[in-house]
């Protein structure tokens, strides 16, 4: 996944840095005293964040990927997205990825924790990517496609603050809640199981989840829950044993 955005860029004709956090050292961010870094481009935790956040706003845009721990992005991401701060042109365009392993669960609020701080911090998401087994053929499709059409896109600056939620609010993805990441869950699991040339095992999780949404919308939510919720069992348990 991180080589796909890089290939991306250069099909374009673009520039691109690789940034890894696991070879830098970055401290969590300490809520100091009178902190200079809202101001100006200084810290005083002495660590490798200060040289990533100098990139950061030299960038035209960025890509940024994190992999999911416990339904969220993992500590080190979160320590770098603590440590960032955006002193220039805001409107940058960004493509956020989260990527989950094992049943895929957090794909979708990982996104959305990334997505949020991407906005605050003044950069404009297009297109944000959850990424799990079940559609990962997909997504590293288009992971190079989608970084490709970043570096098409100039800087739309935003007006205040209201417009930047109400541009985060836009996005896809961004107003799912947990029931909403179990359908979305089962129904790429599905998808992945026709895919690899097995239309008639995804029937039953299929069948299962169409009837889960049909009782959500009469507002049978517990019946249609344990139906949704057992079709993203069944089918991730099909998906696994499929794909080894």
């Amino acid at each position: 996944m991180l080589k796909k955005p890089l290939e991306g860029v250069k099909d374009a004709g673009g520039e691109v840095e690789l940034a890894i956090l696991a070879e830098k050292h970055i401290s969590p961010c300490l809520a100091c005293k009178d902190p200079p870094c809202w101001q100006k481009m200084e810290c005083k935790v002495k660590d490798d964040a200060l040289e990533l956040r100098k990139r950061l706003n030299d960038a035209d845009g960025l890509v940024f990927i994190a992999p999911v721990y416990f339904l969220s992005v993992n500590g080190l991401a979160k320590d770098f997205m603590d440590s960032m701060r955006s002193y220039g042109e805001n409107g940058k365009p960004a493509l956020a990825i989260a990527i989950a392993g094992g049943t895929g669960k957090g794909c979708i609020s990982a996104l959305q924790d990334i997505c949020r701080w991407l906005v605050i911090l003044g950069f404009r998401p297009v297109n944000p990517l959850p990424v799990t087994r079940y559609n990962l053929d997909v997504a590293l499709v288009e992971a190079r496609v989608r970084a490709r059409r970043l570096t098409e896109l100039k800087s739309q600056p935003f007006v205040d603050l209201a417009e930047r939620i109400a541009y985060y609010e836009s996005l896809p993805y961004m107003k799912y809640g947990m029931t909403d990441e179990m359908i979305y869950l089962a129904r790429e699991a599905i998808e992945g199981i026709v895919r690899r040339g097995n239309p008639s095992l995804a029937t039953e999780p299929r069948r299962k989840l169409e009837s889960g949404e049909a009782l959500l919308r009469v507002s049978r939510f517990n019946e249609g829950l344990k139906l949704i919720t057992d079709a993203q069992e069944e089918s991730m348990r099909i998906f696994n044993s499929i794909v080894r």
